[in-house]
């Protein structure tokens, strides 16, 4: 497996593919140009081989036809586009081959994308590219995303700096303009730290246009960046968005990239210690049993790992990690990554049972406060909880929201890394994640308590690009899901109670849970379960409104609150423990107690309120587990 490592020769100013750059500043960067072993090549074009049916040769990209309607695109889904992100990764990938054909292919791509940047100043965008061509950026009615300067930056750098012989002069000088134009862009929107990936690209960005462009002062703009954001990941104790398989992945091969450029001492400390903290966290919520990276999540796509997420690992790991399963056992040739030797026992030798307990986020000590009706509050640390055994790994957050992209309770179980299965809580408006609903947890070991209210300007589909105006929204179908997904839960078993605030009993092989819904009021409505599945699923749904479309105005609701108690075993034999509410004034508390043990308890508010106050206003208590 060492033998698939990329070689690297030469220097910066001896390598071929520079010779059409300027002289590099050696104090803060030296380039070496890649070349790979035939071997490599070899895998690398075993791997290009899977994008050959996507490639379109007279669009000259790589096209995919759009699921569904994004909050970025004006286009409904179902409509065939061509990618310009996904194109210019592809290119630097066939220009890394050295065969004639696939490179002029590459160069092919490159040319086509690049003039799509938007380049009249005029516009706020100047600088962007679109997702595609079919759904140009001037004059759509969708939200332009300017992540697109960072994402279509990064392949165009690898351009440069690893194929600029090959580009010739006159593509390498409009990239080179391209990558300016993109870099001023990212500048001017100067992402803060708490948005991880598009921080910490842009800062790659600009710290190396600034070099091969001879713009010094982006090269120092990145550099104050990029302190920046080391000192408040430190004070976090991590990313903000906490734990994500897709954010602390996308982060690494930008911390990568700048291992492999950035020789300034201090900045190279900071990123080879920011690159080792991504691969922590990711060791400490790995589940060995199931090959899982655990809960909680801020910012994920899926419920169950990828197979890219295992081929990571055994490239990573130079084949230690060997998980069972159908990805690619070749090496990464365009990012090599490597865990830490010392972080290895993390995946290897995993110790269960565990809790983890996380400090996320840490709150700011001089955050604003928020008046709450003569109540001082501030905000608070996010803290997030993963108990592992051998056969379950169960995982949740003291606060936070439901948005698609988030997993604030989340559980994952069987047999072994072939089979998995998970559960995951959503809260659905017109069956889609609703984010203006809040959740709070207290978790122990296998139990869980949480309540969910409503921030009268929290967002939709999105957390901010579509707020709820005026306290106000419409609604057919609003319900609480427990959803259960994974191979083995085909055969699982899902019993609705007998009664609104009985147990639902869930059965899937040796797993057990049982979930309750100790108190539900909203605008007057108590609700009801119910059970249902696809060829993927099973849910039970805790049905709040269901009819025709219905105004909810939240500054005239009362109450718009749902308790939820769940617990998981390995055992028929679930605990004894009962879960209690109490009302006073504004708030709800919901606690869960078995004999002779502390109890779990949440506080939050019952009343729809602010976002900015919702996040504050509550308590939550998790003792340790007991022994």
């Amino acid at each position: 497996m060492n033998k698939g490592t990329i070689k690297r020769i030469g220097t910066a100013v001896a390598c071929a593919a520079f010779l059409l750059c300027p002289k590099l500043d050696a104090a803060n960067t030296q380039f070496t140009a890649v070349q790979l072993s035939p071997e490599e090549i070899a895998w690398l074009k075993k791997e290009l081989a899977l994008k050959e049916p996507e490639y379109d040769p007279e669009a000259r990209m790589l096209y995919c036809y759009t699921k569904e309607k994004h909050y970025h695109s004006d286009l409904e889904g179902g409509v065939k586009v061509h990618q310009t992100r996904e194109s210019l990764e592809y290119a630097v990938a066939l220009l890394k081959t050295g065969d004639d054909t696939l490179m002029q292919r590459g160069i092919d791509i490159v040319r086509t994308v690049l003039p799509m940047q938007e380049k009249d100043p005029a516009y706020p965008f100047c600088g962007i590219w679109p997702y595609y061509p079919e759904d140009p950026l001037r004059g759509r009615q969708a939200a332009v995303d300017y992540n697109w300067a960072d994402f279509i930056a990064v392949p165009l750098i690898d351009v440069v700096i690893n194929h600029a012989d090959y580009a010739g002069e006159e593509l390498v000088a409009e990239i080179k303009d391209a990558l300016v134009l993109a870099a001023r862009a990212i500048q001017r929107r100067d992402v803060q730290p708490d948005y991880t990936n598009i921080c910490i690209m842009g800062t790659y960005v600009c710290y190396i246009t600034g070099d091969i462009c001879n713009q010094p002062e982006l090269t120092a703009y990145a550099q104050r960046r990029l302190k920046h954001f080391y000192d408040y990941t430190l004070r976090n104790h991590g990313f903000t968005e906490y734990n994500s398989p897709t954010y602390t992945l996308v982060a690494m091969d930008e911390l990568l990239r700048m291992k492999q450029t950035i020789v300034n001492p201090q900045d190279r400390r900071m990123v080879d210690e920011l690159y080792h903290m991504c691969w922590d966290l990711i060791g400490r919520h790995f589940h060995q049993p199931t090959g899982q990276w655990c809960g909680p999540y801020l910012r994920t796509y899926s419920n169950l790992a990828e197979p890219k997420f295992h081929r990571l690992l055994y490239n990573a790991s130079d084949g230690l990690i060997d998980l069972p399963g159908d990805y690619l056992r070749i090496p990464n040739v365009m990012q090599p990554h490597k865990i830490p030797d010392d972080l290895l026992p993390l995946f290897t030798r995993s110790v269960l049972p565990r809790l983890e307990v996380d400090t996320f986020v840490v709150a700011k000590p001089d955050a604003t406060t928020v008046d709450a009706g003569g109540k001082a509050l501030r905000e608070q640390d996010i803290v997030g909880r993963l108990y592992a055994t051998p056969r379950l790994a169960l995982a949740s957050v003291n606060q936070s929201y439901m948005w698609n992209q988030t997993r604030p309770l989340i559980a994952h179980w069987g047999d072994n890394v072939l089979t998995p299965a998970y559960m995951q809580v959503r809260f659905l408006h017109d069956g889609y994640d609703f984010s203006a609903i809040n959740v709070f947890c207290a978790q122990d070991s296998t139990n869980v308590i949480a309540l969910f209210n409503i921030a009268t300007d929290g967002g939709d589909t999105h957390p901010n690009l579509d707020r709820l105006q005026n306290a106000t929204f419409e609604a057919e179908d609003l319900r609480l899901r427990i959803q259960f997904g994974g191979k083995p839960v085909r055969n699982a078993t899902l019993a609705p109670p007998r009664q609104r605030s009985g147990f639902v009993q869930f059965t899937c092989d040796d797993i057990h849970a049982r979930l309750q819904v100790p108190y539900a009021n909203w605008d007057g409505a108590k609700g009801h379960w119910e059970t249902g599945n696809d060829e993927t699923t099973k849910w039970a749904d805790f049905v709040l409104y269901s009819g025709e479309k219905k105004t909810f105005r939240l500054d005239e609701v009362r109450e718009a609150v749902v308790a939820l108690y769940l617990s998981f075993s390995a055992s028929p034999d679930m605990p004894e423990g009962k879960a209690t509410v109490h009302r006073q004034g504004d708030y709800l508390t919901l606690s869960y107690g078995t004999p002779g043990h502390d109890s779990l308890q949440v506080t939050a508010l019952a009343t729809p309120a602010e976002e900015r106050r919702i996040k504050a206003d509550y308590e939550t208590r998790s003792p340790q587990p007991a022994p």
